[in-house]
């Protein structure tokens, strides 16, 4: 994800200073985003002009002293562990001027826990791209309990520079905005599958060719405004009550990883991959997310 949003702001013509305790990753760091700027260029969402210049933006640091030095934000991608996240904003808030904002990718942790760890909780804020986050267009601006407004509306803006589609997150709630949706629909479709209503293969069929060519365009409540506010008052009324309500993963998700089928990492999951590597895989997602994208900019 990091390595997404360094793009996304080289790309935006930010200069952009990274750290990383691991040197190997900053090692890593510029030819990954070289590969994702390929990948953009060849789908027609960057020059190729564009993409060798915001190369020159890319700055690595093997020190977080140096690293926070002449800068404005940071955007603090570390692995989703409290523990962790705590003790860097307790670090970065003793190395950094008072005047930084502190703004988490975070994906569903506690901001107003994060502004804790800091003498600067008004200026700490949840900044949540989407992965992949050199091609998603969502980010979430989230508040903590003392979020100041003009931070959140700063990094609203700034979003939008990058060519993002901001929302705010109002209140800060577990898992936000985006990730309730969507394991509001995951829980449904395992309970589908679970209860032996239709196939993995089925279910997902259903989200792909019907709802989820819808939502690339036209959201939850906006389908609702169409279909008539009646209508789904209605049909809500009497099918609610029967969709699934399970409070943790499944059982049939449970066994899964029990039997070590994690998914695309150990070449099964819910389907068998065949061989194919997590690198081809995600190559032919991002193809067909840039075929998307390109055609809803042409709907603009």
């Amino acid at each position: 994800m990091g390595k997404g949003i360094v793009q996304s702001f080289a790309s935006a013509g930010y200069v952009v200073n990274c750290y990383d305790v691991a040197g190997a990753e900053l090692e890593r760091l510029v030819p990954l985003v070289k590969a994702m700027q390929e990948t953009l260029v060849e789908g027609g969402l960057l020059t190729r002009e564009a993409a060798d210049q915001s190369v020159g933006r890319i700055r690595t640091f093997s020190s977080l002293n140096e690293c926070l030095g002449n800068v404005q934000l940071v955007v603090e991608a570390v692995p989703e562990m409290l523990s962790v996240k705590l003790s860097v904003y307790e670090q970065m808030d003793r190395e950094a001027d008072p005047e930084v904002i502190f703004a988490s990718n975070t994906s569903g942790l506690s901001i107003t826990k994060l502004g804790s760890a800091t003498g600067r909780p008004e200026k700490v804020a949840g900044f949540h791209f989407w992965n992949p986050a050199h091609l998603m267009p969502l980010v979430e601006v989230t508040k903590g309990e003392k979020t100041s407004s003009e931070v959140a509306e700063l990094l609203l803006a700034l979003a939008t520079r990058l060519g993002k589609k901001p929302i705010l997150v109002r209140r800060e709630v577990p898992g936000f905005i985006g990730n309730r949706l969507q394991c509001a629909v995951l829980r449904e479709a395992l309970h589908l599958v679970q209860e032996g209503f239709a196939s993995a293969e089925d279910v997902d069929t259903a989200m792909k060719a019907g709802p989820g060519i819808r939502y690339a365009f036209l959201g939850p409540l906006e389908t609702a405004d169409l279909g008539g506010l009646d209508v789904f008052t209605s049909i809500s009324n009497y099918l609610f009550e029967d969709l699934g309500r399970a409070t943790k993963a499944q059982p049939y998700m449970a066994d899964l990883v029990k039997e070590g089928r994690l998914g695309v990492k150990t070449g099964r999951g819910f389907y068998e991959y065949g061989g194919k590597t997590l690198s081809e895989l995600l190559s032919a997602r991002d193809e067909k997310l840039i075929k998307v994208l390109t055609s809803l900019k042409k709907t603009d």
